[in-house]
């Protein structure tokens, strides 16, 4: 009777490990989970920087455009591909590192 005993001790005992070990990856996954979504986030923060940067800097060339509507802002656009060269300018354009640029 006492091997029983000891044997329901341990399979009680083990059972105890394995939910401290189930918990624990639970826990595990919510950190991997909140690390993702962080990651997500920052990335977006880039993207959103980086459009903005590049709007304020097309607004700072034609102002014309700073008060402008959505709509608006895509017929300016439209109008500016249809100038002859300007898509022919796009489709070639290499950056040039900022010395060369500079110079």
């Amino acid at each position: 009777m006492n091997e029983g005993f000891e044997k329901i001790t341990k399979l009680r005992e083990e059972v105890d490990r394995l939910k401290t070990e189930e918990e624990q990856a639970g826990h595990q996954a919510v950190r991997y989970e909140n690390k993702i979504d962080n990651l997500e986030k920052k990335e977006r923060t880039k993207r959103t920087h980086l459009l903005c940067s590049k709007a304020g800097y097309i607004e700072s060339i034609f102002p014309v455009i700073k008060d402008s509507s959505k709509t608006d802002f895509i017929q300016f656009c439209e109008g500016l591909v249809k100038i002859p060269g300007v898509m022919e300018y796009a489709k070639h354009f290499k950056p040039e590192p900022i010395g060369e640029v500079m110079k």
